[in-house]
């Protein structure tokens, strides 16, 4: 029963007391929705990876084309429709409905929730109601406003292409034109699911009738939102300075004079039955105090910034209720629940999980946490931002600074040479609208490069024989098969040239087009090869090459985990900034390709300098 007051009716609150008393039943409901997902997300998402799988190799953007048009494609398209729909109802169909029963005074059951969410599913089997679905899914992520799925929350467009948009006024223009048109519709569509889930409207009214909500109470509707994230903001900040803070200040204060990198052979001693110095046990149960605070620190944190998005979705949809002005009662009273035990011996079974982790990383701290040699750093375009663009001088900066192998792009002439250059033509670089397969390799000699770095010299375009002069016996020479002519004549020719010049062990065929990788690995297996690729659907281990190579947005952990199990080497592709530097030259990789070499090794002496905790702080990461 609700509480009533002295004349019968329903007792009403403030919506600060009522969203108090709501918290930890949205708590609970986000703990059911997460386990609900899990296992249905795992087995759709397996599924599709398996599907992507049944050719024989995985679909990467290196080998799409083939992927279309197989019976793979639509199995894919269908079983990740039916993936995004699960997603849609568990994470913002089941949570709207809650919210609703909450602030009109309904019991809210996690059973209903989901059940009235499939059962509306129906609703948007039209084309309205499926566009309003896909702009959730894909243009919410790209203009940050509105409510998004964790399945594409982190949906991007790849740096490589973001680099040619930014670096073009018209291109950069049409791009920001886009984005604000997504702002506006986003802005205007903000209640469009509330009316048909909880109004019970169609789609297309919906729209209407969100965008009319908007537009009549866009002022208050904006103070109300500044100031609830404003609120967010002040506690997320509260909590990160109590939760991480504090106790690193704490920890960092019992770790100083602590050695860096200390290592400690436990399983030695064991097996010798020896003893370990009082260092070593010093180490052993800071490292295990270490990794038992971390891991409380991030989870506690966690749970805070949950509890804030709980609350916000109940803020926001409490607008809603308020704006259509339909004669709901709002802000009953909730009755209180008194039965805590369960939730005590979770809060237990938790901690004393965190500790039996934290003992077996503790005593394991080498083999979890560090590693025998630093990630390799490959010089993009020979030597990044060292020299001009694939040029000599930039190899002979690479070389200078032990960088692990250089990148070059090999595209052939009209006349059957092999020149280096990175675009389809030399407009960019030379003023000369034409593409290296419609000239001659004198004519391509007549060229003259403006130095990419800004000094105004005049360089002639490189040769690929003449790259592999500098290169030989110093450094690794990544062979990027480029351009319209990047095919098996390529592969051939490339291979030739390279047998004659005696560096085999020195370099590596890589290539955007995994059928000319496949034939190279196939009939010259004596050579090391790479497929670049940055978007992929099943294990790319399975790729018949010795080098997976993944754009840095495409770099997941699973992905990379499955490569390096296949016993294949992972680079990522191209790190240029200071955050991606850090994850990568701090991760299992084999190298990172990059413009910014020196940023590369300011960022590498950094993670050489870091203490116990911050290592663990870095490494010990709950999503």
């Amino acid at each position: 029963m609700e509480p009533e007051n002295k004349t019968g009716q329903q007792k009403e609150i403030s919506f600060g007391k009522l969203s108090f008393q709501a918290l930890p039943e949205m708590w609970t409901f986000q703990i059911l929705v997460s386990v609900a997902l899990a296992i249905p997300g795992a087995i759709l998402i397996w599924l599709i990876n398996w599907v992507a799988g049944a050719g024989g190799n995985a679909v990467t953007t290196a080998n799409i084309k083939t992927f279309i048009l197989s019976w793979r494609f639509p199995v894919i398209i269908l079983l990740g429709i039916v993936l995004v729909v699960v997603y849609t109802v568990l994470e913002l169909f089941a949570q709207i409905y809650l919210t609703n029963y909450i602030l009109t005074g309904q019991r809210a059951k996690f059973k209903d929730c989901i059940g009235n969410g499939m059962r509306d599913v129906r609703k948007f089997m039209n084309p309205a109601g499926a566009g309003i679905i896909l702009f959730i899914f894909i243009a919410v992520p790209l203009c940050g406003v509105g409510f998004s799925l964790s399945l594409s929350r982190s949906f991007y467009i790849p740096n490589f292409i973001m680099e040619v948009v930014l670096k073009n006024p018209i291109f950069t223009a049409a791009y920001a034109a886009v984005i604000l048109l997504f702002i506006r519709i986003a802005f205007r569509s903000l209640f469009v699911l509330h009316a048909v889930l909880v109004d019970g409207m169609s789609p297309s009214e919906g729209k209407k009738y969100s965008a009319g909500i908007v537009k009549d109470n866009m002022r208050g509707f904006l103070k109300s939102m500044i100031f609830s994230l404003l609120a967010i903001l002040v506690i997320i900040l509260a909590a990160n300075i109590f939760l991480h803070k504090i106790p690193g200040w704490i920890l960092g204060g019992l770790g100083e004079g602590m050695p860096k990198n200390y290592r400690i052979d436990f399983f030695s001693v064991m097996e010798n039955g020896g003893s370990f110095s009082s260092l070593d046990i010093q180490v052993m149960l800071y490292r295990i105090g270490a990794v038992f605070a971390v891991l409380v620190e991030k989870y506690l944190f966690s749970v805070v910034v949950l509890l804030c998005g709980a609350y916000f979705m109940l803020n926001f949809n409490r607008y809603y209720l308020e704006y259509s002005k339909k004669g709901r009662r709002l802000w009953p009273e909730r009755p209180g629940k008194s039965r805590y035990i369960w939730k005590v011996v979770l809060i237990i079974m938790v901690f004393v999980l965190f500790g039996l982790i934290s003992v077996g990383l503790g005593l394991n701290y080498e083999l979890f946490f560090t590693r025998e040699e630093p990630v390799g750093i490959v010089a993009h375009r020979a030597g990044g931002t060292m020299a001009s663009e694939n040029s000599l001088e930039g190899l002979e900066k690479a070389i200078e600074h032990g960088c692990y192998a250089s990148e070059i792009d090999v595209q052939r002439t009209k006349d059957g040479y092999y020149i280096i250059n990175h675009d389809n033509d030399f407009k960019r670089l030379t003023g000369v609208a034409k593409t290296p397969e419609e000239m001659t390799m004198d004519e391509i000699k007549e060229l003259r490069i403006t130095d990419t770095t800004g000094n105004g010299q005049l360089l002639p375009v490189v040769t690929f024989e003449e790259m592999l002069d500098v290169i030989k016996g110093k450094e690794k020479l990544f062979v990027e098969l480029k351009g319209a002519t990047a095919d098996e004549r390529m592969v051939d020719d490339v291979v030739r040239i390279i047998r004659e010049h005696d560096c085999v062990e020195d370099t590596s065929l890589i290539s955007l087009n995994y059928e000319i990788i496949d034939y190279a690995e196939t009939n010259y297996p004596e050579f090391e090869t790479g497929t670049l690729f940055f978007a992929s659907l099943g294990n790319v281990a399975n790729l018949n090459c010795d080098l997976l190579i993944m754009e840095e947005e495409a770099a997941s952990d699973a992905k990379i985990r499955d490569v390096l199990s296949a016993g294949k080497q992972v680079f990522v592709w191209t790190v240029n900034t200071q955050e991606g530097m850090y994850k990568f030259l701090d991760s299992d990789i084999d190298g990172v390709i990059t413009d910014e070499i020196g940023l590369a090794e300011d960022v590498q002496a950094l993670l050489d300098e870091r203490t116990d905790l911050q290592v663990l702080e870095d490494k010990l990461k709950i999503e």
